[in-house]
């Protein structure tokens, strides 16, 4: 099992690294793992990008599900009061579903190709436009 470690990935120049915070690991299943980028600009935590992540067992216990949601706010303050607040936020949730009879080889190789894709420069691209590929 992996141990919670802080997270580095480069912002949309690809030049520049941001840094996810360990915050919280996971105590068990269903329960997140929680970091956020302490580095953002906004005024207070609530505000910051986090990420968040939480496996368990599907009810049949032969597959794993592991649930990732990343949420990336929109900041603006008021000139008048120096509030700030979200003005939108980009929320990213996705599931992988791993069966447990699958080889490990089968498992690692899968979540590479698929975790690949979604950074591939076209699905990025895709994601930025809110359209597919057309």
């Amino acid at each position: 099992m992996p141990s919670m470690a802080d997270i580095t990935v480069k912002k949309n120049d690809g030049v520049t690294d941001i840094l996810y915070v360990q915050k919280v690991p996971s105590s068990g299943d269903n329960v997140e793992a929680y970091w956020r980028s302490d580095a953002a600009t906004a005024a207070y935590a609530g505000l910051k990008p986090e990420f968040r992540m939480a496996t368990k067992w599907n009810q049949a216990k032969t597959a794993r599900r592991c649930n990732i949601v990343g949420v990336y706010p929109s900041v603006a303050v008021d000139s008048t009061t120096t509030v700030s607040t979200a003005i939108g936020k980009v929320i990213a949730e996705v599931s992988f579903i791993i069966p447990q009879m699958v080889p490990q080889g089968d498992i690692d190789e899968a979540v590479s190709q698929i975790s690949n894709l979604i950074n591939s420069a076209l699905i990025r691209s895709s994601l930025k436009a809110g359209f597919a590929p057309t």
